[in-house]
Formats: C-alpha cells, sequence, structure tokens
C-alpha cells in the first residue's frame, strides 16, 4: 500500500514538473528618469514612556522583587523608615469571606478551599510613627499540594482585598478584611 501512494506521488510530481514551461523575459527600453520624487516627509514619533509592567506572581519579578499589588516592587519599599519614633505591628484582626475572623501576628495565617489557597501575613519592617500600618499578605496558590503562584496583597485598616481567584479551582473568590491592627510605638 505504501508503495502504491509513493509511486502514485512520484508520477504526480513528473507530471506537474514536465508540463511547467519556464517563463520567458523580455527586454523592453526604458527612457531615463528625469523626474525627482518629493521626498517623504519624515514624521517625528515621541519615544515611548517607560510603562510599568504588571505581575500575577511573584515569579513574575526579577530577583528580589514581589508582585506586590500587581507590580513588581520590594516590601520595604512601601514603608517610611527614616525617621526617630518607630512602630511595628503586634496584632491583626482579619475577616475573610468564608465567614472566619482570625485574631493573628505577623508570620500567621490560614487557608481555604482546602488547601489550595493559603494566606500568611508577612512580617514587616518598623515604620515611622504616625504612619498608616500597612499589612502585607501573602497569597499561594496550590494545586495538589504544589506551589503554582505566589502574591502579595496590602491592606490599612477597614479595607477589602480584591477577589482573589485560583488559576484551576475557578470556585475560589476569596477577600480579607483588615479589621483591626495593634500597634507598638517607641
Amino acid at each position: 500500500m505504501k508503495n502504491r501512494v509513493l509511486v502514485l506521488l512520484s508520477l504526480f510530481l513528473v507530471l506537474f514538473l514536465t508540463s511547467c514551461e519556464s517563463a520567458q523575459v523580455q527586454k523592453t527600453e526604458t527612457a531615463p528618469l528625469t523626474e525627482t520624487l518629493p521626498e517623504p516627509e519624515t514624521e517625528v514619533v515621541p519615544e515611548p514612556l517607560l510603562e510599568k509592567f504588571g505581575c500575577e506572581y511573584n515569579s513574575d519579578c526579577a530577583e528580589g522583587l514581589l508582585c506586590i499589588n500587581k507590580e513588581c516592587k520590594t516590601l520595604a519599599s512601601l514603608f517610611k523608615t527614616d525617621c526617630e519614633n518607630k512602630c511595628t505591628i503586634t496584632g491583626v484582626k482579619v475577616e475573610t469571606s468564608d465567614g472566619e475572623s482570625y485574631d493573628l501576628t505577623l508570620g500567621q495565617g490560614s487557608y481555604t478551599a482546602a488547601g489550595a489557597l493559603e494566606w500568611k501575613l508577612m512580617k514587616t519592617p518598623d515604620y515611622c510613627q504616625g504612619e498608616d500600618p500597612l499589612v502585607a499578605v501573602n497569597v499561594i496558590k496550590k494545586t495538589t499540594g504544589k506551589v503554582v503562584g505566589e502574591q502579595v496583597l496590602t491592606l490599612h485598616k477597614g479595607e477589602t482585598s480584591e477577589v482573589v481567584t485560583h488559576p484551576t479551582v475557578k470556585s475560589v473568590k476569596f477577600t480579607a478584611t483588615l479589621a483591626d491592627v495593634t500597634e507598638k510605638c517607641s
């Protein structure tokens, strides 16, 4: 069967090649060009402004940067620290879209959707007294126990996070609200 197909294809190719005629080129005389074409107008195109590229996960950022609120930056860059009197966060109260309420310290967290979405409060630097305390939440998305993405959200007291979804568990629509923050200042 394969031999018949090869023979037929070979015959078809031979017929095709023998039926083609070579193209003939005819030489014609042309008059020299005496007109000059107008010079094209050069359009001034401004250089594009550097855009901040967003991110979805920490892995989208360069080494040493985190994907914080969909932008690559360092956690320290979010805090004003050049002052004498500084404060530190000693505790927070977080309320979740699951209807749960947690009294936590930085470094603690919880999970939802049978562990598909884990969240943890990140340890942050001491910040200047008088600044509005900012809590960073590391969100870890997992599939069958393996991390598929991490991102960081930040919250001030009274704020609710954007809706966090999961790439493979479509039913996950998680939010966290920072209900209260306690701080100690020196």
